[in-house]
C-alpha cells in the first residue's frame, strides 16, 4: 500500500510525511513495520483513527520530531518507534533510572545521548499537549505516550515496564500487542471530532496530510461533539416522622432528674398511682393539692443526670417537731410569782396602817 493513501477497510487512516529537498528522508525499517501493522486490521478488527507519521511538533523556540501522532475518537497517542540494532533475546525491564535493560544488559536500541525511549516519548507528549491546548473541544483530551519496540529475531519479552512514566505504555511490534494498547486508549469517551482533527492539522501545519472531513466521519469520528450529560440530581430524601414516645422500663434509666419532676400528680387524665419506676422531685414533696400551699417556688438549678432511678416514696414525709422553750417558761413563772408576792406584801403593809 503506498503511504499517504488509505487501504480499503484498514483500521487507521495513515498519512506519512517524507519531506522534500535536502531534508527528504524516508522511514526506517522499524517505522515501516509499524505503519504496516496500523494498515492491516480490517473487518471486525477495525479500529478508528488517523496516524500522522514522521511529523514535527512546534515548541517555543524549535520543533520536536516525533515518529507518529495517532488520533482516535477518545484521545491522542504520541508514537516513539525503537528498533533493535541486533538480536537480543531476553526480558526487557525499565529501571527507575538509567538505560533500559534486557537481562541486565543495556537494550540494543538507538537513542539520543543520555535519553531513554521513555524520556523521548515523554518530551513528545509534553510538546503535543502544549501545541494543541488552544483547540476548542480538545482541551480535555487525554494524551498518552507509546513506545513500540521492533526486535531483530525472536526471544524478546517484556518484563516490568511500569516505571516508563505516568501515561506511558511500552509494547512490542506485533499485531496483537499493538492493537491491544490502541484499543485500550480508544475505550474512553469521545474527545476528538472531525472538526477538531482538522483544526489540529492546521495548528501543526500539516494541512497537506489532513484527510477530507467526510473521510474522518466515515472512519468513525463524530460530526459534532456529544452533548454534555446533565448532572444527575438525587431525589429529595423524605424524612419520616419521629416515633411516638413510649413509657417503658427500658427507657426509664435514660431519664434525667431535671425531666423527672412531680408532673404526674399535676397532669390531668393520668392514673392516680404513678408507675413503679417514676421518680419524684426531692424538692417538691407530693402533697395533695387541697392541703398544700402554693408559694412561688424559687428557680431550681439544673440537676445532674441521675445515675439510677430514685426509690419510690409511698408515705408523706414526717414534719419536724417543734422544741418547747422550757427555760423561757420557767423564767416567766418566776417573774409572775415574784410579782404576785410583792403585790401581796405591799397590800398588807398598807392595810396595817
Amino acid at each position: 500500500m503506498p503511504h499517504g493513501d488509505r487501504e480499503e477497510g484498514s483500521t487507521v487512516l495513515v498519512r506519512v510525511q517524507h519531506g522534500t529537498g535536502a531534508t527528504a528522508h524516508g522511514l526506517s525499517g522499524a517505522e515501516e513495520r509499524v505503519v504496516t501493522l496500523l494498515s492491516s486490521w480490517t473487518g471486525e478488527y477495525h479500529l478508528p483513527g488517523l496516524a500522522l507519521v514522521n511529523v514535527n511538533v512546534p515548541e517555543k523556540t524549535a520543533v520536536r520530531q516525533v515518529d507518529g501522532l495517532i488520533f482516535t475518537p477518545s484521545g491522542l497517542i504520541v508514537l516513539e518507534v525503537k528498533g533493535f540494532v541486533r538480536s537480543q533475546p531476553g526480558t526487557l525491564t525499565v529501571p527507575p533510572n538509567g538505560a533500559w535493560t534486557v537481562d541486565g544488559e543495556p537494550a540494543a536500541v538507538h537513542t539520543l545521548t543520555g535519553l531513554t525511549p521513555g524520556d523521548q516519548v515523554k518530551a513528545g507528549v509534553y510538546a503535543a499537549k502544549a501545541a494543541l491546548t488552544g483547540i476548542d473541544g480538545a482541551k480535555n483530551s487525554f494524551v498518552t505516550g507509546l513506545v513500540v519496540l521492533v526486535p531483530q529475531g525472536r526471544g524478546l519479552q517484556l518484563g516490568d515496564t511500569g516505571r516508563a512514566g505516568l501515561g506511558i505504555h511500552v509494547t512490542l511490534a506485533t499485531q496483537k500487542d499493538l492493537r491491544r494498547v490502541i484499543r485500550r486508549v480508544t475505550n474512553r469517551g469521545s474527545a476528538w471530532t472531525a472538526d477538531t482533527i482538522l483544526a489540529a492539522c492546521r495548528v501543526l501545519a500539516l494541512d497537506h496530510l489532513a484527510p477530507e472531513r467526510a473521510e474522518l466521519i466515515a472512519e468513525g469520528f463524530l460530526d459534532q461533539p456529544p452533548a454534555p450529560t446533565p448532572p444527575t440530581v438525587p431525589p429529595p430524601r423524605t424524612t419520616s416522622p419521629p416515633p411516638a414516645p413510649t413509657r417503658s422500663r427500658a427507657s426509664a434509666p435514660a431519664r434525667t432528674a431535671s425531666a423527672s419532676t412531680n408532673t404526674w400528680s399535676r397532669s390531668p387524665g393520668l392514673p392516680a398511682k404513678p408507675p413503679p419506676d417514676f421518680v419524684f422531685d426531692p424538692i417538691t414533696p407530693p402533697t395533695p393539692a387541697a392541703q398544700r400551699p402554693r408559694p412561688a417556688a424559687p428557680p431550681r438549678p439544673p440537676a445532674r443526670p441521675a445515675a439510677r432511678p430514685a426509690p419510690v416514696r409511698s408515705e408523706r414525709p414526717a414534719r419536724r417537731r417543734r422544741r418547747v422553750p422550757w427555760g423561757l417558761l420557767i423564767a416567766l413563772t418566776l417573774i409572775c410569782t415574784i410579782g404576785i408576792t410583792a403585790a401581796v406584801l405591799v397590800g398588807e403593809m398598807f392595810a396595817g396602817r
